[in-house]
């Protein structure tokens, strides 16, 4: 039995960490769209450069190492953010098990049905509450498991984009640099 004190304790620490959770989910989305906006637009303006002389390809090879390199200390940022972001949910889960709260639990559960990892939560929510635990197994059954793209983390999209973006960048180098050698 948890004392009064110590659940109110607990849950403003709970909402704290919700509130951490959603601001770093904002920045990474943020940050993802003012990458591929800038990167888009970087790309087309850099498209319309002239490629005849030796300073034209340089500009578009020193922009394109420039945004290659932004692009990989995002890489860096976007994967601490989300290195935090599991350590907050890690402990909003704890807190939940000890005041039978499961809005964490079951966003992990439902993200992480198939591994290994969930296999220790999915018998302890049976074994608590076998009505509950149903329920969400038919929510995997009916709503998730057939989701082709229903089980993409946020870090395995924004390691898709940032690879794509930089992709980008490397094939208009070096198609500007096929353009300035081979006139």
């Amino acid at each position: 039995m948890v004392s009064p004190r110590r659940t109110e304790n607990l849950l403003r620490e709970w909402e704290a960490i919700m509130r951490r959770i959603e601001s770093i989910d904002a920045r990474i989305w943020q940050g993802a769209g003012i990458l591929l906006v800038i990167s888009i637009g970087g790309i087309s303006l850099v498209g319309h450069n002239n490629h005849d002389t030796l300073a034209d390809f340089l500009f578009v090879v020193f922009v394109g190492l420039v945004s290659i390199i932004i692009l990989t200390v995002w890489w860096f940022i976007f994967h601490r953010w989300i290195h935090l972001q599991r350590l907050y949910s890690h402990r909003a889960r704890e807190i939940e098990n000890i005041l039978d709260l499961r809005f964490n639990r079951y966003a992990f559960l439902l993200e992480y049905w198939k591994s290994s990892t969930a296999t220790k939560d999915k018998s302890k929510l049976e074994k608590g509450d076998a009505a509950a635990y149903k329920r969400l197994e038919e929510v995997w059954e009916k709503e998730q498991k057939k989701k082709h793209f229903g089980h993409m983390t946020i870090k395995t999209a924004l390691e898709w984009l940032t690879c794509v973006l930089t992709g980008s960048w490397l094939a208009c180098i070096i198609f500007y640099a096929i353009l300035y050698f081979d006139p």
